[in-house]
């Protein structure tokens, strides 16, 4: 019996071996028709598919030079120091790296999405945007300016794409006091007159999201900030610091329905900011000038920022 099934076996193989070879003949006979109106269309989806792609890479890597960039600007925003009185130079360096940050990064950002609906790459940049929503908001914390409204950064991020026949595309950045305009109106020239327009505008899309949840991340930079004054012998500023994250918590409260998981996320590494802040500001109050020295050691200090979660605590009550 194992003779037999083994024999088999061999035949079988070997039939279906020459079916084999049969079939690679009639597959090499077989050509595809370029020519058929179905090939050409899918060939057409294959290369609109291909382009996309690449485009979606090419924001995703700007995406992480900006956020790269406004790490460092952040970094080099901790490093004011009253003492050394050096508020001024580190805000202009700031000042003059994020406005490099527009130019650049969000200029070729701006050009990738030039005819694109900017909605399906959004998620490409979105931490890259966050991150310099951060940056920006710090710098004018620490500048002591006001924070700026989500529309007035997002004019920011608008750009003048002047298109010539032969000679490409040249992007430039929109004046602050022009007024912004339509993405598909041309500035110049009639729509019948059968030539390109010669100037449009474009722009690098900011999500109020996006906004929002950059504001979030402030909290720890300014929760940061208040600790290494208490460290630095400026107890009067951790009070400055400790109110704006009250004011900033109290903002976040009065969301109702923010349909984002991250937003969620944010409120909790906010409010763990807040109780940090007030924690250095409860040991001002009670230590007074022993309160700078307390700072100084990491071990009490640990101790006493320690966050500890309680159910007890999680009702925030209704804000209105």
């Amino acid at each position: 019996m194992s003779g037999n099934r083994g024999s088999k076996r061999q035949y079988f193989g070997k039939g279906g071996g020459r079916r084999g070879k049969d079939n690679e003949s009639v597959v090499s006979c077989a050509q595809v028709d370029e020519n058929n109106p179905i090939i050409q269309c899918f060939r057409g989806y294959a290369a609109e598919l291909d382009a996309k792609h690449d485009r979606y890479e090419r924001i995703v890597k700007c995406g992480r030079d900006i956020t790269i960039e406004s790490k460092r600007i952040i970094f080099l925003l901790h490093t004011i120091d009253p003492r050394k009185n050096n508020q001024q130079k580190v805000c202009d360096e700031a000042k003059a790296r994020l406005e490099n940050i527009c130019c650049n990064h969000f200029a070729a950002i701006a050009k990738e999405l030039q005819g694109q609906d900017p909605y399906q790459y959004a998620r490409a940049y979105t931490n890259g945007m966050q991150e310099f929503i951060e940056a920006f908001t710090f710098y004018e914390y620490s500048s002591g300016q006001d924070i700026s409204h989500w529309d007035v950064i997002q004019k920011k991020l608008q750009y003048n794409a002047t298109k010539e026949h032969n000679d490409g595309e040249l992007f430039a950045k929109n004046d602050e006091n022009e007024e912004p305009r339509d993405d598909n109106v041309a500035a110049e020239g009639s729509v019948g007159d059968g030539k390109e327009p010669t100037n449009a505008t474009t722009m690098c899309l900011l999500q109020p999201l996006d906004f929002t949840l950059g504001l979030g991340d402030l909290s720890g930079e300014i929760m940061r900030k208040c600790i290494n004054s208490l460290g630095s012998g400026n107890a009067e500023s951790c009070f400055e610091h400790c109110r704006f994250l009250q004011e900033l918590y109290t903002g976040f409260l009065s969301v109702i329905s923010p349909r984002s998981r991250d937003f969620s996320h944010k409120m909790i590494t906010l409010r763990q900011s807040l109780l940090k802040s007030e924690n250095v500001c409860y040991n001002v109050t009670v230590r007074g000038g022993e309160a700078a020295k307390w700072g100084t050691t990491e071990d009490s200090s640990a101790a006493q920022l320690q966050f500890h979660s309680s159910k007890d605590d999680d009702d925030e009550g209704v804000f209105f």
